[in-house]
């Protein structure tokens, strides 16, 4: 924690220092990769559209989408995933397969649509399904393309376990992900390099100098693959900290191999063997230690001028045309390769660097850091018994099924706000994990610090009673604070951003960006942090309010309360898991996801 604590005050103070120093902002990074973007859809595909080297680009793409929200990118998307009618290609247990699956996934968080996801969930079943034993072996294997018998295969197909896992709650793709990728890296993770082989053909394998052969390009997928894995798994999954010790392993060996022009070589133990600058991996890299710095894992100190320079390097590649050269053609080990040498694989792969970029400056904001303390209360709400003493305002309507607890109005009858009935302090940490069952229209809300005007009991008899209308919470006799963090009022349908308002008297005090996506139906990971008169709000390790309470304006800053679940009439979400812990530490450094 101490190392934590310390790495994001550098990360908060380095941040500024940087755009400071050489501009390194974010609307010229953006400039770039749309550049680079709209060259690339310009070009035809070199290989068939639904393999790995086009699914790549489109992951960059995707995420230039989610940054970005230019229609012409979630267009072009859609029109290559329609015109293949949502589907991947027929040998659906190669991994490479699965690597289109990813966006098909992203683009049905956008927007579902039963047609988005079907096949996906079909090829990905498909490997749920198999009973013989995972044999991971790649010379003399006739079954070594239907395994993770290769690095790359890391990249491929894992990410899309784990994002489908995240759009249902289904654990066993997140069983099935951690199991194969596990046995793959006991084969193939070598130490003490810290590095991956990329397949059983190099472990004995030598550079024209001597050196061992590990690929930098291979090492790239898997970092990478490990960064796009843990942006979608939950922060208390009991294997997430065996993939976070792998990944600052990982990353501390490729750090120490960086070229003095920010770039990598295509044989991470051998520059000389093939000099070129490799800018597929270098962005692979690049995103990977942008996304380390911004969850708390790699050290800003460290790592922080690491991106810089390969940003830097990758930029300096880009032709006035928006190709980004110097990437090493498809193949399985270090080549010689030329600054004319262009992929949609490599473009994707800045793309994704950037985008990590983007969100790395735009949560380097004021510094406050926080740590869980005590466990205050844990409810997993998975069954009537442990909402025992909740107390329900409203129509709402409890149904509890496979471990979550669906709040809803019959015949979406009026608003409701059910109330957790413990007194949480005036400082804490929340989290709870929800997700949107009626995607069509709704307004979620989560009331805190909520007690009477004179400090009384949220639940005294002396107070006026309250059954779901909203002006007996926002300008009657309770103070609270609340955050709407999804918005989708069929009376206001504009309205797509997340507000913090501070009650009694309905004062909005900060807009954020939008909330939880219209037509998601994900599984979401909320965390609220109140940190005395500090608050900030969390969506899948995403900041939508940071906001500082100055006591003076709106009034004293609220202490101790209550934590009630406010939804519309039109909502159906359900919820579980959560959890609240004495925030310690308080005022010190920097807020992380």
């Amino acid at each position: 924690m101490i190392r934590l604590i310390i790495t994001l005050l550098f990360f908060s103070i380095a941040i500024q220092t940087v755009s400071a120093q050489d501009g390194w902002q974010k609307d010229n990074i953006r400039n770039l990769m749309n550049k680079t973007a709209q060259w690339q859809m310009q070009q035809p595909a070199k290989y068939p559209k639904l393999d790995w080297h086009e699914g790549t680009w489109y992951a960059g793409l995707m995420a230039l989408y989610d940054t970005t929200r230019d229609s012409i990118y979630d267009d072009y998307l859609c029109n290559i995933a329609s015109s293949h009618h949502w589907q991947g290609m027929s040998d659906v247990y190669d991994a490479d397969r699965l690597m289109v699956v990813q966006t098909y996934l992203d683009l049905f968080r956008h927007q579902p649509d039963s047609q988005r996801i079907q096949h996906s969930k079909w090829m990905l079943d498909a490997h749920l399904a198999r009973r013989p034993k995972a044999d991971v072996q790649f010379t003399d294997n006739p079954y070594r393309r239907e395994w993770w018998s290769w690095c790359d295969a890391l990249f491929m197909a894992p990410p899309a376990f784990a994002k489908y896992y995240r759009l249902t709650g289904d654990e066993k793709y997140l069983d099935y992900l951690t199991e194969h990728w596990w046995k793959t890296s006991e084969y193939l993770y070598a130490q003490p390099e810290n590095l991956f082989y990329r397949d059983d053909r190099f472990f004995d394998a030598k550079s024209p100098n001597g050196a061992k052969v590990f690929w930098s390009r291979g090492n790239g997928w898997v970092l990478a693959a490990i960064a796009r894995i843990g942006s979608e798994l939950p922060s208390d999954f009991n294997g997430r900290p065996r993939f976070e010790k792998q990944f600052v392993e990982m990353a501390a060996s490729i750090r120490a191999r960086q070229g003095a022009d920010g770039l990598w070589r295509a044989n991470l133990l051998d520059y000389d063997a093939f000099p070129e600058p490799e800018c597929s991996s270098t962005a692979l890299f690049c995103y990977a230690f942008a996304w380390g710095i911004r969850t708390g894992l790699l050290d800003a100190d460290t790592y922080l001028p690491v991106v810089k320079k390969a940003w830097a390097g990758l930029s300096s590649h880009i032709n006035a045309e928006g190709r980004l050269g110097f990437v090493q053609p498809p193949g399985i080990e270090p080549k010689a390769f030329s600054e004319e040498n262009w992929e949609s694989y490599g473009t994707g792969a800045f793309l994704l660097a950037g985008c990590e970029i983007i969100r790395l400056l735009e949560e380097s904001g004021p510094a406050v850091t926080y740590e869980k303390g005590e466990l205050l209360y844990e409810n997993t709400l998975s069954d009537p018994a442990a909402v025992r003493g909740w107390v329900m305002e409203g129509p709402g309507k409890l149904e509890f099924k496979n471990g979550w607890m669906e709040l809803y109005a019959e015949q979406q009858q009026w608003h409701h706000v059910f109330w957790c009935p413990q007194t949480f302090p005036g400082s804490f940490i929340a989290e709870w994990e929800v997700q949107n069952l009626h995607t069509e229209a709704g307004l979620l809300i989560t009331f805190f610090a909520a007690a009477g005007r004179n400090g009384e009991d949220l639940f005294d008899s002396a107070l006026p009673p309250r059954e779901g209308t909203f002006k007996y919470y926002t300008k009657d006799q309770i103070n609270s604070y609340h955050i709407s963090y999804y918005a989708n009022n069929p009376k206001n349908p504009t309205r797509e951003f997340a507000h913090l308002r501070k009650n009694s008297g309905f004062a909005l005090v900060q807009t954020g960006p939008e909330g939880i996506p219209k037509t998601s139906p994900a599984v979401h990971h909320i965390k609220l942090v109140k940190d005395l008169g500090r608050i900030c709000f969390f969506i899948d390790g995403r900041k939508i309010i940071d906001w500082t309470d100055d006591g003076n304006t709106q009034g004293p800053v609220l202490g101790a309360g209550k934590i009630g679940f406010r939804q519309m009439q039109w909502s159906h979400f359900r919820y579980r898991n959560f959890r609240v812990w004495q925030l310690t530490h308080q005022n010190r450094t920097s807020h992380d996801s």
